[in-house]
């Protein structure tokens, strides 16, 4: 597939799944319970997936690694933006590699407690 199609993909399809798996297993959709899906994801499957959250005050890091290639390093990036824009109602910072994808983003309290 091509790079743009893999990002729809991302935008479309993970995002929403991983809401859905939020509501599903933890009853609750909220921004915070599906950071907590993906740090569940690692422990199904933690020789492919790996995901660290790290939240400073109203600064937050998620730095997810995978051993799935580049291709889908765009999807998971594509899916954390959209995650952050429409979850956290934030601009993110994100970085991808082959096998690593990083976002930053700041959350503002004030507008969007979580």
């Amino acid at each position: 597939m091509d790079d743009e199609t893999l990002a729809r993909i991302g935008r479309e399809t993970l995002t929403a799944t991983w809401k859905e798996m939020a509501e599903f297993f933890l009853q609750d959709s909220s921004p915070a319970k599906i950071l907590e899906v993906l740090s569940l994801r690692s422990k199904i499957n933690p020789t492919r997936l790996r995901t660290r959250t790290v939240r400073e005050e109203d600064m937050y890091t998620i730095v997810l690694r995978h051993d799935f290639g580049p291709k889908w390093s765009i999807v998971e990036k594509s899916a954390l933006q959209e995650l952050v824009r429409k979850s956290f109602l934030a601009e993110p910072r994100i970085s991808a590699g082959d096998s690593v994808v990083t976002v930053h983003f700041k959350v503002n309290p004030r507008s969007f407690p979580v």
